[in-house]
């Protein structure tokens, strides 16, 4: 009859004893296997938490975020009395933007050639290099205009050479308006920001998962204490006494 109480078990080096004795109290500890509960409270309450922060934040992110402001910059090259048959190398730093609006133009008081090149990072000195064909390039002239929309990288590199027979003056300006990020945030705080909250998202939805599924108590022992019991040998009263045979040690008188 199953009472509903934890039994002790015995552990005998006897086999028949062992063997006889689990008879009864296996059938107690394994009818108990009901009482077990079927839903990890604790699990399914830390994962809820986990996904409610988690898809509040993509919610917010993509649902109600009107975008951080637009910007403007503008980096200037002046460059007074270049001798004949000389060149120099500017690199002017942006705002990496996919859609931005990137405008260049120049003047000289003399003839002279200019490049606009897109920029990279590189090992050789300033540490910026040119990548790929100019954007945009002059051939002695004395003024130039150019105007881009669309995607703008980190780097420009602009390059002036003047002609053999004159000295040039020249004024230059590299302008950019740029569009802020969909979310006011940068590319690496919203990469940071996504990931975090998917994360939360998904450990809320394993832990909600496990929490249902995964039983509770099915690693707790039902059965009560071990209970030990010393080796007894059991001994007949209708047996024979059997003495002690003498030993050399007794039959030795002393000295």
């Amino acid at each position: 009859m199953d009472t509903g109480q934890d039994f002790p078990r015995t552990r005998t080096k006897t086999p028949a004893l062992a063997i006889g004795e689990l008879s009864g109290p296996t059938e107690g500890y394994l009818s108990d296997a009901h009482c077990f509960p079927t839903v990890r409270l604790g699990l399914v309450v830390i994962g809820l938490v986990f996904a409610v922060v988690g898809g509040g934040l993509v919610v917010s992110f993509f649902a109600f975020s009107t975008g951080g402001p637009p910007g403007y910059l503008s980096r200037t090259i002046t460059a007074s009395q270049m001798a004949p048959n000389q060149s120099q190398t500017w690199s002017l730093d942006t705002v990496s933007s996919a859609n931005g609006v990137l405008s260049f133009s120049w003047t000289s008081s003399g003839r002279v050639s200019v490049s606009l090149w897109k920029g990279t990072g590189c090992s050789n000195f300033p540490g910026i290099c040119p990548v790929g064909p100019p954007i945009a390039s002059w051939v002695t002239d004395v003024s130039g205009q150019w105007k881009s929309t669309g995607s703008v990288t980190w780097y420009y590199i602009v390059t002036v050479t003047t002609q053999a027979v004159s000295v040039a003056s020249l004024n230059a300006t590299l302008s950019e308006s740029y569009s802020g990020s969909p979310f006011g945030l940068g590319t690496t705080n919203l990469i940071l920001v996504t990931v975090g909250s998917v994360l939360l998202l998904g450990s809320g939805a394993i832990g909600v998962f496990l929490g249902l599924f995964l039983p509770g108590g099915v690693y707790q022992d039902r059965r009560g204490p071990i209970v030990e019991e010393p080796d007894v040998v059991p001994v007949d009263p209708n047996a024979p006494e059997v003495l002690d045979e003498p030993t050399d040690e007794d039959t030795l008188s002393p000295p």
